[in-house]
């Protein structure tokens, strides 16, 4: 849930971020005059609630953002990651008793072994029992993989092609990530796979609510964000929905901060972000993944990915050519988990890049 004592604090933030990089009041496009410095700011929700409002207004704001959500009828958190949550954030967790509520979950269980099993974590011997699993991963990583592995149960896509290639494109970009945050060392890697998951989940309720939704969106002129065209048509985009199910579902703070920014790109060029910078590293491995999913595609890059990816790799502190390495890499990776050939390439871990 978007509270609102800390969405008023988050916009005061961002307020005073962007009078001290001298940028004008509201929504714009890069400044001829250099008065906005080139930083080009979005017309999405978090920029729109730093304009100079009163609390009046703010509040007003506030509430119809998230009362629009809200009619959406959001899945709900399953029980069964309510309990684990709850466990993980006592003061004595035990882990026994997490062990035996996924195991009750029998898809739970299989998801969470052959997570843990898989090539990517590369363990010398194959974990046996969830018990062992969670030993590996840690309370908060199991939680993490647990959310992200029913998440994709709360939205049945076997009657909704649109909802099939959209749940394809996010498990690409969660892998890319994942991959990324591992190989600079910037992000836990498996934070880094959930946001993947997360972070565009507010399309998924769009699409279970909407059956124009996919040619809605394909209709979206090029002079307006997705987010402003989504509100335009739905009365909520996906940003906010997918932040606001975050939170219901008892993901990290910095991650849902993260999706709720994540198309307010010109955070990543700010000195001082008006939100953590676990938040906006991830929202860079997101860039960086578009950028590596838009090749493995073969899709060109807009000219507005190509500014986003510039800040990233600036706040990653990843020379472009250092980058072009590492995006080979994912998309030996990407082309293994969908069974494509490409040539394997060994994975290799840049430190001090971060």
């Amino acid at each position: 849930m978007l509270h609102r004592l800390a969405a008023r604090a988050m916009a005061r933030r961002l307020h005073r971020a962007l009078k001290r990089e001298g940028l004008r009041r509201g929504p714009s496009v890069a400044d001829p005059d250099g008065r906005n410095k080139g930083i080009e700011i979005p017309a999405v929700w978090p920029p729109a609630i730093a304009m100079e409002m009163t609390q009046l207004e703010l509040a007003r704001l506030e509430e119809r953002a998230e009362e629009s959500v809200r009619k959406l009828a959001l899945p709900s958190c399953p029980g069964i990651l309510a309990e684990i949550s709850r466990e993980v954030r006592a003061e004595a967790p035990n882990v026994r008793r997490i062990g035996d509520l996924v195991t009750r979950d029998v898809a739970a269980s299989a998801g969470i072994l052959k997570t843990v099993n898989s090539v990517a974590y590369g363990l010398r011997g194959a974990a046996r029992s969830v018990q062992q699993a969670i030993g590996y991963l840690g309370l908060d990583r199991t939680a993490l993989l647990l959310a992200g592995l029913l998440l994709r149960n709360a939205f049945p896509s076997a009657d909704r092609p649109v909802l099939a290639r959209f749940w394809q494109a996010s498990a690409q970009l969660a892998t890319a990530a994942g991959f990324l945050a591992r190989a600079l060392g910037v992000a836990d890697r498996d934070e880094a796979y959930t946001f993947g998951l997360f972070r565009d989940a507010g399309s998924a309720v769009l699409i279970c609510r909407y059956a124009d939704y996919d040619s809605v969106l394909a209709a979206c002129p090029e002079s307006a964000t997705v987010t402003d065209h989504e509100k335009a048509h739905f009365g909520a985009d996906h940003a906010v929905i997918g932040a606001v199910l975050a939170r219901d579902w008892h993901l990290p703070e910095e991650m849902s901060d993260a999706i709720l920014w994540h198309h307010a790109d010109f955070v990543l060029a700010l000195d001082a972000a008006p939100i953590r910078l676990e938040a906006v590293r991830l929202i860079a491995l997101g860039v960086l993944g578009d950028r590596v999913i838009d090749r493995y595609r073969g899709e060109h890059e807009s000219a507005g990915v190509a500014g986003a990816l510039k800040h990233a790799l600036r706040l990653l502190g990843l020379a472009e050519r250092d980058f072009a390495d590492l995006e080979t890499e994912a998309l030996t990776l990407l082309a293994e988990r969908d069974g494509r050939p490409m040539p394997t390439m060994r994975l290799r871990t840049l430190r001090g890049l971060g």
